[in-house]
């Protein structure tokens, strides 16, 4: 039975200086989560860095807007706008979820299957594909952070000029490292990349 104790994270500054290679002075965006936790959650203090004017492109760093062509021609911008991470182990692995929100600028609908075309990839060259949540896997109380527990395993379809938003889900072995989320919506054409780590270093 998988456990209902989650640590909820965005990404560590500390990965982000040592994955772009610069220094900086400015401090990351700190929001406090509640002192007693509801439910068997841990409280953490999330980190993130302030996301980046928007514009077109396919990498970045959680949470940053990329926009991402799709097999039917048209493109979605996608957000990933918080993660939780169990922290028990069950069969060696512990539950990342990477809650998403999916925004269709176009002036079609988008239907489609999220999770088909994503992965997470860690510095040793391990992939782990999306995979259909597990009892446990979510985090009971999404909305506090902007997400929403909608399974992006299954098929979604998006209007235009809508959003919707849902819930990535990946189980990973060994421990925190740093890692990137790549999601593909044209059969691995085109991928877009965020740099984030799997848990609080």
């Amino acid at each position: 039975m998988r456990t209902l104790r989650f640590l909820l994270p965005i990404v560590s500054f500390a990965v982000l200086v040592a994955c772009t290679g610069e220094s900086t002075t400015t401090s990351p965006a700190v929001t406090s989560a509640p002192s007693t936790p509801a439910g068997g959650v841990d409280p953490l203090v999330p980190y993130s860095p302030s996301p980046t004017p928007f514009q077109e492109r396919t990498t970045g760093f959680i949470p940053d807007t990329l926009t991402l062509p799709s097999a039917d021609g048209g493109k979605l911008y996608l957000t990933p706008v918080t993660t939780s991470m169990t922290t028990g182990f069950v069969d060696g692995m512990r539950a990342l979820a990477v809650y998403v929100t999916v925004e269709n600028p176009g002036d079609a609908a988008w239907s489609g299957t999220l999770s088909a075309g994503a992965q997470v990839t860690d510095l040793n060259g391990k992939v782990f594909q999306a995979a259909a949540p597990a009892p446990g896997d979510l985090h009971p109380d999404p909305k506090r952070f902007g997400g929403s527990n909608r399974d992006l395993s299954k098929q979604i379809t998006v209007p235009p000029g809508a959003s919707i938003k849902g819930a990535l889900v990946f189980h990973i072995t060994e421990g925190n490292r740093p890692i990137t989320l790549r999601i593909s919506l044209d059969g691995g054409a085109t991928w877009a990349e965020w740099a984030t780590n799997l848990g609080v270093f």
